[in-house]
């Protein structure tokens, strides 16, 4: 008997199961929402360009004797590059200079017979087409003279062209030839290239509606502010201007291209660098301002989680005016300043639970 009564609590105690614990509320991460003046960007992706990039090719034939900089190598305005073989230049500026002497003698000579015959062709001494050719003798000397000053001239050029230099400061290329080698004037083959790298541009293009909504708040100058960053150095801002606004849109792609300039004394931004654009639109006048991690993204747009007094949560859609690394800012009539938010926690919770705050950390 008494182990029918044991057997019958044994399976009335297993069928009752013993009682679940009562769940914890999760544990989340806030904020409050904070209200301020916030710039509005429109983002888009770059390239880094050099503001001019300069060929150096030789200007006059000949062997190419001797490289004064290394592959590389960072020059100023003005040094010295290369030197191509001078001799031939040199033999021709002598030689323009001891036809110069010649002709200026035979000058000479054909300026004092003009002197000396001016009195008698006046008493019909000489004939006048006599003295004609005298006069005419000494023009066609002077003229020659002439000719000979502005060979000099050229022959000197030719000359200095010999020795090949910057015409811009930067950072010059590879070798596309080398000393020992044989060059040709206006060669398409350039022997490096130099590139500028303080200041630097950056060229990007806009959407036909990023380019109006732009334009319609900074005009039609095209001196628009725009902050680049580096996605390996997102903590590393460059702010620059834009200065050239291309004259259509592209039909094929449906944007427009833009340069800007943007100092880099540390030459931080290299040429052929992608890079981040953010292209300054208007500013928001005190607008609601959270953490990064409080917006997510649902099927029906950007949304957040806020915390009312009993530490329940809600969720808000929101529309985002613009964001960064530190900040976005947004709209909502269900917002205002000094609401708590969600920025950590989130896959946790649902709209209504009560949760457990702890405040974002510093």
């Amino acid at each position: 008997m008494n182990f029918v009564l044991v057997l019958i609590v044994l399976l009335v105690t297993g069928c009752h199961g013993s009682p679940k614990p009562k769940n914890d509320p999760p544990n989340v991460t806030t904020a409050l929402v904070q209200q301020y003046d916030v710039p509005v960007y429109i983002d888009t992706i770059g390239q880094v360009i050099p503001p001019v990039e300069v060929a150096i090719s030789p200007q006059v034939q000949g062997k190419l004797l001797k490289a004064y900089v290394e592959q590389g190598a960072i020059v100023k305005e003005g040094d010295l590059l290369y030197m191509i073989d001078p001799r031939p230049y040199q033999a021709i500026l002598d030689e323009a200079k001891a036809q110069l002497l010649h002709d200026q003698a035979l000058l000479e000579v054909a300026e004092l017979t003009v002197k000396r015959y001016k009195t008698v062709v006046e008493e019909d001494f000489i004939s006048q087409l006599t003295w004609e050719q005298y006069e005419g003798n000494a023009k066609a000397a002077q003229a020659q003279v002439e000719l000979d000053i502005a060979a000099i001239v050229a022959a000197q050029i030719n000359l200095d062209f010999c020795q090949v230099l910057a015409p811009v400061s930067g950072k010059i290329s590879y070798f596309n030839i080398y000393p020992g080698n044989v060059v040709t004037a206006y060669d398409p083959t350039a022997i490096t290239v130099i590139r500028p790298f303080d200041p630097i541009d950056i060229m990007f293009s806009l959407s036909q509606q990023q380019f109006e909504a732009i334009r319609l708040k900074q005009g039609n100058e095209g001196i628009w502010p725009f902050i680049a960053v580096l996605p390996e150095k997102p903590k590393i801002p460059f702010e620059g201007k834009t200065y050239f606004i291309d004259n259509q849109v592209n039909q094929d792609t449906g944007t427009i291209l833009l340069k800007g300039r943007c100092s880099n004394s540390e030459w931080v931004l290299w040429p052929g660098e992608f890079i981040k654009v953010k292209v300054l639109q208007s500013t928001a006048p005190m607008a609601l301002v959270v953490p990064p991690g409080a917006v997510l993204i649902g099927k029906n747009g950007a949304y957040l989680y806020k915390m009312d007094g009993e530490q329940k949560v809600s969720a808000h859609n929101v529309d985002v005016l613009t964001r960064t690394e530190a900040y976005i800012a947004v709209a909502s009539p269900d917002l205002k300043v000094g609401d708590s938010v969600v920025v950590d926690g989130q896959i946790n919770i649902a709209p209504g639970m009560i949760v457990i705050t702890a405040p974002a950390s510093k």
